[in-house]
């Protein structure tokens, strides 16, 4: 009686999910395929081939080993299996492998007389993967242990071709702006480039996280120096900035996450400029330099030269911010000696700032003239 009952409530479903089809497959809208039951090979090279999207609409009957179902993606997505369980005695599981025989989706129970009907999300990378029907952790099989499933792809529109690594990192060019993906297969990216001139960088990372997938998240980003021996930023979480000042030379910039895809730039930032407001010459060989004060710098240097081209005769002056004189209206002042008498003196300033051991200069502001009394 209640077999029955467990076999009406199974054709109910069967005939809710089914779509009435002739042959052992159709071309469906999007390029979907649309299949009756066919059962899986017994072995990965007896595996039948199937397509990324792909749908049973009846049932496969289970006896027992494991049975290969071989499909391949041509880029980085998200892979969807729907898959619908009929057992009256053990359990059964369907899974997706990759071709290292890896478990990433993953369905299945061990309860008797019911119908187990379960969907799962993972990020794969481009490759060949297998749907694999098999027993359930020793259960034994009989007959009346039937199955279908469905298998549903969307795409990133980016492809892993290699496994990249500190000795293999993909090449990455300043002020471009990245999208890649990180999967199941594959969690931690790396990007080798060199910086040409020495400045403030800002990395941004965007990560586009997919809510039908568990654990869908960037975990941490990070810059190091060429032989890895110092960590020059860190950040961890997605949608994220963060500020890092740079030598020239060469970095690697590594990505770690899972079931993700990102985007992500490394481009120049400008440090703070200020500019020179007035030049007067109180004394004798004396000129009064007064600027507009900049939060978050450590200091300042300013130039000076009889040439306003500052191609000859130049001299500069570097300074704390603590050796200057409050001017009011948010500016600064100090006084630069040793000049020539009656000579006119051109006067520019920049900012500066210092980290890790290594000062770090914003542009030049325009220059102001003075005649040294």
């Amino acid at each position: 009686m209640k077999k029955n009952v467990i076999l009406k409530k199974a054709g109910a479903l069967l005939l809710a999910l089914s779509m009435s089809v002739a042959a052992f497959s159709t071309v469906a809208p999007k390029g979907k395929i649309i299949a009756k039951a066919i059962v899986g090979g017994e072995s990965s090279d007896k595996a039948v081939e199937i397509p990324a999207n792909y749908e049973f609409t009846e049932w496969a009957e289970y006896k027992g080993g494991n049975q290969y179902y071989k499909f391949t993606i041509p880029e980085d997505g998200d892979l969807t299996l729907h898959a619908t369980i009929y057992k009256s005695s053990g359990g059964i599981t369907v899974s997706v492998l990759n071709s290292d025989f890896q478990g990433f989706n993953w369905i299945g129970d061990y309860s008797r007389d019911s119908v187990v009907d379960g969907t799962d999300t993972r990020s794969l990378s481009a490759g060949t993967y297998y749907v694999i029907v098999s027993k359930y952790l020793g259960y034994d099989q009989e007959a009346e242990n039937k199955y279908k499933f469905k298998l549903s792809f969307k795409g990133y529109g980016v492809s892993e071709n290699t496994v990249d690594s500190y000795e293999n990192p993909k090449g990455y060019e300043i002020n471009t702006t990245v999208t890649d993906s990180l999967t199941s297969t594959d969690n931690e990216d790396w990007y080798k480039f060199n910086v040409s001139k020495e400045s403030k960088y800002v990395l941004n990372l965007t990560a586009y996280s997919n809510t039908a997938v568990t654990y869908s998240r960037i975990y941490e980003a990070l810059i190091f120096n060429n032989d890895l021996t110092e960590k020059k930023l860190d950040i961890s979480g997605a949608d994220r900035t963060g500020e890092v000042y740079l030598n020239s030379g060469v970095y690697y910039l590594k990505i770690v996450g899972s079931n993700v895809k990102y985007s992500f730039s490394i481009k120049g930032a400008s440090i703070e400029k200020t500019k020179v407001t007035k030049v007067k010459s109180p004394k004798k060989k004396k000129a009064e330099v007064t600027f507009k004060a900049v939060d978050g710098v450590n200091g300042y240097q300013i130039e000076y030269s009889t040439d306003k081209n500052f191609k000859k005769n130049v001299k500069s002056k570097t300074f704390k911010i603590e050796k200057t004189q409050d001017a009011g209206n948010n500016k600064r002042k100090i006084t630069i000696s040793k000049l020539k008498r009656h000579k006119r003196y051109y006067f520019r300033i920049r900012t500066y700032v210092e980290n890790n051991n290594s000062r770090f200069y914003s542009d030049w502001s325009k220059a102001k003239m003075a005649k040294i009394k």
